[in-house]
């Protein structure tokens, strides 16, 4: 159908039901109607293109309504029908009014200007005030209708829907007292209902959450709101946990502090400040039950951090020869004085690799062998830490072990340790602070050779202790990179400055 063609249909129609007393006003109210419509298109493609609104179908039907209807309200103007085209446009406004309040006040100033994770039952709690409210308005003021009247008429309808409905009703305004309360959101970790789980969505019924086992559970916002809850993230989520354990009586209260505190401090998830802590909480019937206090920054990583110190503190407990006591059958098991002849002959090779086994005497290096024993470290323990005081040596048996140097904060990774390979000798022949990190890549078996083993006999064989002092000086002077091979004078000149320092070093040792 051409333009002129619609024109003379549009004027027979108004000439036959006679909502238009000329043709001029057809001429009036076309271009009205196109003007409009025109006019709010492009306001919405500024709207798409500046603010990023999207120009849906519901804006498209509100401005067809909007243009259509608006001319109507010029004197010269007359349409049937007016009240529904009035009722239409508005009730189509709303839908506009609902997209906007969502786009503006919800993603734009809570979302991204507050920073706020607006739960989804508010936004569709508001939307629907909204369309009532425009209903309402539609009654009352388009078609005339007494609203107080028809609210009251409909007050014991709304009391028997309300107690149907009561639950239901009251999970709504929970959900709104837990989004303005602010005890919690979305994302937070919660103990709840004896569950460790994080919060995937608030909406209008139910909070929903995910377990650290990835199990998804569903509480009524009325129930939750009941409930005794720990929020793990806020005011931060750096936050404390702890474990307790019970142990044997005959442990000393300050070996076993030192123990899991350094059980925790291996763990890759524990923070270092502030500190893991421990306090001896109760004398129990059949042990002292200590609680380990550590900080972590993310609770995904709690069942995480959890297991490891476990699995540090099984390692570590039966090296320090502490027992786990069992009730109605408390046995501790010590390792015998003298290693079985298996295990001395396992120790005797590795006693053979260390730097000191030339400087001694087969007796000598038997002493050793008979009170040095076997220990194990797990996967990621520390066998030694820079920076600690000087303690025994090790001889690793079987695993491997990585070496770290921590320089400005950072972590260095200098070298791999296998079987056979010393660690910690320097630092206890010696008395100085460890200068290196050691960790386990797998789990690993080690010899363990203390100070109270090797002075006694350093210190009745003067002869035993020059020699040492010449070999570490050697050792020293062949690590020393900045040398070259062929100055001899100064290899030999740094040679005695070592063996001179060792010398002093050993002898307070």
């Amino acid at each position: 159908m051409n333009l002129p063609t619609f024109f003379s249909f549009f004027a027979i129609a108004g000439d036959r039901f006679g909502f238009l007393e000329s043709s001029s006003n057809i001429g009036i109210y076309l271009a009205c109607a196109l003007f409009l419509y025109l006019l709010l298109l492009y306001a919405g493609r500024l709207f798409k293109r500046h603010l990023g609104i999207p120009l849906t179908w519901v804006y498209r039907i509100f401005s067809l309504l909007a243009s259509i209807y608006l001319p109507t309200l010029l004197p010269q103007i007359r349409f049937p029908g007016e009240e529904h085209l009035e009722a239409a446009a508005i009730l189509s406004g709303a839908f506009v009014a609902v997209g906007l309040i969502r786009h503006f006040f919800f993603e734009q100033y809570l979302g991204k200007g507050k920073g706020a994770q607006v739960p989804k039952f508010l936004s569709e709690f508001v939307s629907i005030a909204v369309i009532i409210a425009a209903s309402l308005l539609v009654l009352q003021f388009v078609y005339g209708k007494e609203v107080p009247g028809l609210l009251a008429g409909a007050g014991i309808a709304g009391i028997v829907l309300g107690l149907a409905l009561q639950d239901t009703l009251g999970n709504i305004f929970s959900g709104f007292a837990i989004y303005f309360g602010g005890q919690f959101k979305a994302g937070d970790w919660l103990l709840v209902d004896g569950y460790h789980a994080k919060i995937q969505e608030i909406n209008w019924r139910s909070t929903r959450l995910i377990t650290l086992g990835e199990v998804c559970i569903d509480i009524p916002n009325s129930v939750i709101t009941k409930q005794t809850v720990v929020n793990f993230s806020n005011p931060t989520t750096l936050h404390s946990c702890s474990l307790e354990i019970g142990l044997e009586y005959n442990a000393a209260p300050s070996v076993v502090q030192k123990v899991l505190v350094d059980a925790a401090r291996d763990c890759p998830w524990v923070v270092g400040e502030p500190a893991p802590s421990v306090f001896l909480t109760n004398f129990a019937d059949w042990s002292v039950t200590y609680q380990l206090n550590y900080w972590i920054s993310d609770h995904a990583f709690y069942n995480k951090a959890a297991s490891h110190i476990r699995c540090a503190l099984w390692y570590s407990l039966r090296r320090n020869k502490i027992a786990i006591p069992y009730p109605l059958h408390y046995e501790v098991a010590l390792p015998a004085p003298i290693p079985p002849e298996e295990n001395r002959t396992q120790i005797r090779h590795c006693i053979e690799k260390t730097v000191f086994a030339p400087a001694l005497s087969s007796e000598q290096l038997e002493m050793i062998v008979v009170h040095s024993h076997i220990v194990r470290f797990g996967n990621g323990e520390k066998i030694i830490r820079q920076n600690d005081p000087a303690g025994p040596m090790f001889v690793l048996v079987k695993g491997h072990a990585e070496v770290f140097i921590e320089t400005g904060g950072a972590q260095t990774s200098v070298a791999t340790l296998g079987p056979d390979s010393s660690i910690g000798e320097n630092s206890m022949l010696t008395g100085e602070k460890r200068t290196a990190t050691v960790v386990c890549t797998e789990d690993c078996v080690a010899v363990e050779v203390k100070k109270e083993t090797l002075a006694p006999i350093l210190a009745a064989s003067p002869e035993a202790l020059e020699a040492l002092s010449e070999l570490l000086a050697q050792r020293a002077v062949s690590n020393e990179t900045k040398m070259a091979s062929g100055q001899a004078a100064g290899a030999q000149e740094a040679r005695n400055s070592y063996k001179a320092g060792f010398l002093g070093k050993l002898k307070s040792f």
